[in-house]
C-alpha cells in the first residue's frame, strides 16, 4: 500500500529534476523524501521561500501520508486538494501526470472521510469515481474496498459454538468453541498453515498475543487450515518442535464448510475475535488497532505491546519427511 505511488513518482520526477538547477532539485528531493512531519514542514517552508508551486507541497504531503498509512490525515487533506484542482498544472506536478490522476486522489481522500463516518454508500460512490478517474491507482483503493466488504459479510455471520473440531495435539479428541469459551466474554481464533511463510514468521507475534489474552481470561485457539495429509504432518511436526511457544488451543479446521471459508480468511496472519454469542467482533491482522480496541472493551487490562516482536526474515526450513516427531 505504501509503495503504490513510488513508480509514478520516479517517472514524473526524474525528467523534471534533470532540467532544474541543483538548488531546486534539492528542494524537490527534500519534499518527496521527508522522513517525518518535522522534515516535511521544513522542506515546505524552504520550498515556499524559493517560490515552488503549492501543488508540489500538496502532492508531497499526500505521498508522506500514504507512506505513513494515515487515513485520518489523508481524509482531512481533501479540502486542500479540492481547492487546488482548478489550478492544477502538469508543469507543477511531481507525481500526477494528468489532471484526472490528481482529481482521483481527491475522491479517494473524500472516500476515506466517508469511511470514518461509517457512511458505506457514500464511500462506495466516491471510491468508484476515484477508480474511474485513475484505474492505475486501483491497488491503493482495493484494501479499503476489501475491508468494507469483509465487515459487511462478518456482520451477517453468527457461528455455531457447538460445532466440533479435532484437537490437533490430541487427534482422538474433539472440542467445541462453547467448551473453550466457558464463562469468557470472547474467544480469539488464529488461522495458520505451515506451508505459507508469513504464517510461520508471525508465530512469535501470535504467541505473545495468546499469552497476553490467556493471562486475561480470553481463550485463544489456532486453527490449522484444512489441507493435504502432508501439510497436516508438517503442522504436527511444527507443534512438536515448538512446545514452549504454542500457547492456547490448537485445532484442525473442517474440510467441508470450513470455518476459514465462512470467515473469508485470505491472508496471514489473520485472527478473528468471536463474542460468546457467536457474533464476530473483529476479523483481520493481529496488529490492527481495531482488535486492541475491541479487546480493551472486553477487558481494560488488555493493552497492546509497546514493541512488536522481532521476526526473522529467514524462510522456515522444510521439515524432513523421514524425521520422526519427538515423543
Amino acid at each position: 500500500m505504501k509503495q503504490l505511488f513510488l513508480p509514478l513518482l520516479l517517472a514524473a520526477t526524474l525528467p523534471l529534476t534533470a532540467q532544474e538547477t541543483p538548488n531546486r532539485e534539492q528542494l524537490i528531493e527534500a519534499l518527496m523524501q521527508a522522513p517525518d512531519e518535522t522534515s516535511l514542514t521544513a522542506a515546505i517552508t524552504a520550498g515556499e521561500k524559493a517560490g515552488l508551486p503549492n501543488q508540489m507541497f500538496l502532492e508531497a504531503r499526500f505521498i508522506h501520508l500514504i507512506n505513513k498509512n494515515d487515513p485520518t490525515a489523508l481524509a482531512a487533506l481533501a479540502p486542500a486538494l479540492q481547492k487546488q484542482l482548478p489550478h492544477y498544472s502538469p508543469d507543477d506536478t511531481l507525481i500526477f501526470g494528468v489532471k484526472e490522476d490528481f482529481e482521483s486522489i481527491i475522491y479517494y481522500a473524500r472516500a476515506l472521510a466517508a469511511l470514518q463516518k461509517n457512511d458505506t454508500p457514500l464511500f462506495k460512490k466516491l471510491i468508484t469515481e476515484a477508480y474511474w478517474l485513475s484505474p492505475a491507482h486501483g491497488t491503493q483503493f482495493a484494501p479499503h474496498i476489501t475491508e468494507v466488504r469483509l465487515k459487511e459479510a462478518m456482520a451477517k455471520v453468527t457461528l455455531d459454538l457447538n460445532r466440533t473440531f479435532i484437537d490437533q495435539k490430541q487427534s482422538d479428541k474433539t472440542t467445541t468453541f462453547k467448551q473453550l469459551l466457558g464463562d469468557a466474554p470472547a474467544l480469539l481464533l488464529h488461522f495458520w498453515t505451515p506451508w505459507v511463510q508469513p504464517s510461520i514468521l508471525a508465530m512469535p507475534e501470535v504467541d505473545a498475543l495468546a499469552k497476553k489474552l490467556t493471562e486475561n481470561k480470553i481463550p485463544v485457539a489456532s486453527l490449522l487450515l484444512a489441507g493435504t495429509a502432508e501439510s497436516k504432518k508438517d503442522a504436527d511436526l511444527y507443534l512438536a518442535e515448538n512446545k514452549t511457544t504454542t500457547t492456547g488451543h490448537w485445532l484442525v479446521d473442517a474440510t467441508k464448510s470450513s470455518l476459514a471459508s465462512t470467515l473469508r480468511i485470505a491472508a496471514f496472519p489473520t485472527v478473528v475475535l468471536i463474542k460468546n454469542d457467536g457474533t464476530i467482533l473483529f476479523n483481520g491482522d493481529p496488529a490492527d488497532a481495531d482488535l486492541w480496541q475491541e479487546l480493551a472493551t472486553l477487558n481494560p487490562a488488555i493493552t497492546p505491546p509497546t514493541k512488536n516482536p522481532v521476526l526473522t526474515d529467514a524462510p522456515p526450513e522444510k521439515p524432513n519427511p523421514d524425521q520422526k516427531t519427538p515423543e
